[in-house]
């Protein structure tokens, strides 16, 4: 037991300086927490952040130490990376912690590396010092890569400084001509891939346009693992080989742009035709594989495909047409919103004061199928009463639609209240010059900064209402009695759910009935028992239509209905 905590009391002097050479930090690393990953990584971030304020002289025993480091940690980040992708959804806590814990340990050894460049810079004539520059800068630019996946995850996107930093870093090494050496850290395992400063640079560039904000944290690593190894092809230039592709200003503060916008001092241009035609020939061979297998396999193919139909507009070297089905307005329009399955079914229950008796006791869960979706209504404006419509307009001025369609919002918030927005969250929005509330998806999330967050919202329904359901069991003959025409021993638990009125999804009409509840709920051909103002329908769930975390969304047909007692 004693040795095991060992670390936590240094008695020496090589002890307390883990991070003097190769033989100390070697030392140090196995007296490290062997079970608790987050506690190793801590461990380091301190003993990286020590060295950092101690300012002590770097020499190339210093330097080998941290690339042990550095080497020693890669299954470990490899390992936190896998479990915060699989707790993402399911125990955001625990995935908030390893986020947290990914990135201060690549903040760490940003910072440790930096500081290693500027000591080894001014001994660039040094042949020791010179061999081992294009390793110090590599990792470096690694870094700044595993901080921007880090981000995308989160759909963060860099301020300026950042960009600025990565920037002066590969412009520094370019000086030095150490840009296209290609290195590996010396203690990784041998099947340890040598990547170059420019490589790195560029899979930062292009990691960031990942951040599309439509794809999930599984996808997104993914995405990021094919465009690891689909990038090692590219160059950046400084003259164009192409009129198309992208370019970068190194003297700027922002990433690529496309051909066509660009405006700076120092150019440099990167042409991405080899990346798109590696993508298409992974399309291709995932639709020829697709059509010969059946099974889990085929599903898995399907959601690569999927991933990979979402990022090629943001990759190819040809800028895509507007991919929008349908026209968008830009509007200036302040809105109520409402996120999460509990919270819409609270608040749509809670009628509002202008909704009348007679809507509230409507008979809704039987409306007959239509031709076509209906369009919203605007509300009248009665222009003799200003102050009464200003009013009305700014409810809730946090929220703001800024343009609309047929089929979605771009909906926005400040203040910092979206930014616990998730992907595939189910969403209410009330415009203030739109009668009722229109249901959504979250499709793509945008956060500008901790302030603000943009939303591209898919809507789903037009007229819904809350309704209470039972999940329903089979009758007991002793328990059982009769209230409103139904046997209570035959009720479950009573959850509440979002009755979609037909037609739902305006872009692609569903004439079905179909109902939203919690996932824990849902499963196909089960029986619940759903209740309104005027009767009891016994109802059963069918096809999924789409299922997440909190909710599913199902299509139901009514088994049975009770008139309930007045």
């Amino acid at each position: 037991m004693k040795a095991m905590f060992a670390f936590l009391t240094p008695h020496t002097k090589e002890s307390a300086d883990p991070l003097q050479n190769v033989k100390a930090a070697a030392s140090w690393l196995q007296q490290l927490p062997a079970l608790d990953v987050i506690a190793r990584l801590e461990h380091v971030v301190d003993a990286l952040d020590g060295m950092r304020k101690a300012q002590p002289g770097f020499d190339l025993n210093r330097v080998s130490a941290i690339e042990l480091v550095d080497a020693t940690l890669g299954a470990d980040r490899r390992q936190l990376l896998k479990q915060y992708i699989e707790n993402a959804d399911s125990a955001p806590k625990l995935a908030a912690r390893i986020w947290q814990a990914l990135w201060e340990l690549s903040q760490a050894f940003t910072l440790g590396y930096q500081g290693a460049l500027v000591a080894a810079i001014p001994q660039a004539a040094n042949a020791r010092w010179k061999t081992t520059l294009p390793l110090l800068f590599a990792r470096l630019i690694h870094f700044h890569g595993a901080d921007t996946k880090l981000r995308v995850f989160k759909y963060e996107r860099w301020i300026p400084a950042k960009w600025i930093e990565l920037h002066q870093a590969y412009l520094r090494a370019c000086e030095l001509q150490c840009d296209r050496q290609a290195m590996a850290l010396p203690a990784a395992a041998p099947p340890a891939q040598a990547w170059t400063v420019e490589q790195e640079y560029v899979f930062v560039l292009l990691m960031h346009q990942l951040n599309t904000g439509n794809l999930a944290p599984p996808e997104i690593d993914w995405a990021s693992l094919q465009l690891r190894a689909w990038t090692r092809r590219l160059t950046v230039e400084e003259i164009p080989k192409s009129t198309q592709g992208f370019c970068v200003d190194l003297a700027g503060c922002t990433g690529l742009v496309r051909r066509g916008s660009e405006d700076g001092l120092m150019l440099r241009y990167l042409d991405t035709m080899p990346l798109a035609e590696a993508m298409d020939r992974a399309i291709a061979t995932l639709r020829g594989e697709e059509l010969l297998e059946q099974g889990p396999v085929t599903a898995i193919h399907q959601e690569r495909l999927t991933v990979l139909r979402k990022i090629l507009p943001a990759l190819a070297p040809a800028s895509y047409a507007d991919l929008r089905r349908h026209p968008r307005t830009t509007v200036a329009v302040s809105a109520r919103v409402r996120v999460g399955l509990s919270r819409i079914c609270q608040d749509l229950t809670a009628k509002t004061a202008d909704d009348s008796a007679a809507d509230a006791k409507a008979e809704q869960i039987e409306v007959f199928p239509v031709t076509g979706a209906l369009r919203v209504k605007r509300k009248p404006v009665v222009e003799n009463d200003s102050l009464a419509v200003t009013l009305s307009s700014w409810s809730d001025p946090t929220w703001q639609v800024k343009d609309r369609s047929i089929a979605g919002l771009r909906i926005a918030a400040t203040g910092g209240i979206g930014q616990s927005l998730a992907l595939g969250a189910l969403v209410a929005v009330r415009q203030s010059d739109v009668a009722g509330w229109l249901l959504g998806v979250v499709r793509r999330l945008n956060k500008v900064s901790n302030e603000e967050v943009e939303a591209g919202v898919n809507i789903i329904a037009e007229r819904v209402v809350a309704v209470t359901l039972a999940a329903k069991r089979k009758p007991h003959e002793e328990m059982g009695y009769v209230v409103d025409g139904l046997d209570v021993s035959t009720m479950g638990q009573r959850f509440d759910g979002l009755y979609l009125l037909p037609p739902s999804r305006p872009d692609k009409p569903l004439t079905m009935k179909t109902l939203i509840v919690p996932t824990s709920q849902s499963a196909e051909d089960r029986n619940a028992i759903l209740f309104t103002a005027n009767s009891v329908y016994t109802v059963a769930f069918r096809h999924l239509i789409e299922q997440r975390p909190e909710w599913s969304w199902a299509a139901i047909q009514i088994i049975e209905k009770t008139a309930r007692e007045s």
